[in-house]
């Protein structure tokens, strides 16, 4: 299986860390969606997040009506697939009854449970701009909320 290599991906708007520096990680906009602001960001944003959510969330009027409530569903579902990815890795590491914890499989779905774990780690620090974005985008049009940059979550 092919190992996808990161592509360079505009800076997250109002980040004002130094670029390319180790030591202060940065989060990059997702690089399928167009910045916040520009025409169709909104409908672009809410295809992408349809995209990561269960195929039966499409049927769900609410998301299509309030994007902000998706994008805030699917950060739930990302944060709780982090979990379950943590426990499955202990659960491997203190041993499985039955099953020699040095087992083939033991290692291979280790290796699975971690690249999974990264990969929502990955994209739950998207799906949190996404999500500050839309509801950004939200407020801007009543007036009430501005742009704010998400915290990056600590692990």
């Amino acid at each position: 299986m092919p190992q996808l290599k990161p592509q360079p991906q505009p800076e997250v708007p109002g980040d004002d860390r130094p670029a390319g520096n180790p030591a202060t990680p940065c989060v990059r906009w997702p690089g399928a969606l167009p910045p916040p602001g520009s025409p169709g960001f909104e409908q672009s944003a809410k295809a992408w997040l349809f995209e990561m959510s269960p195929a039966r969330w499409w049927y769900e009027e609410t998301f299509h009506r309030y994007p902000v409530e998706l994008a805030r569903m699917v950060r739930l579902r990302l944060e709780a697939d982090i979990m379950a990815m943590q426990t499955a890795l202990r659960t491997l590491a203190g041993g499985v009854p039955g099953r020699d914890p040095s087992c083939p499989e033991a290692a291979q779905a280790s290796e699975f449970y971690t690249r999974e774990r990264e990969w929502a780690r990955s994209m739950l620090e998207h799906v949190k701009m996404v999500e500050a974005a839309l509801r950004a985008a939200v407020g801007a049009r009543s007036g009430r909320v501005r742009w704010i940059r998400p915290p990056l979550a600590q692990h």
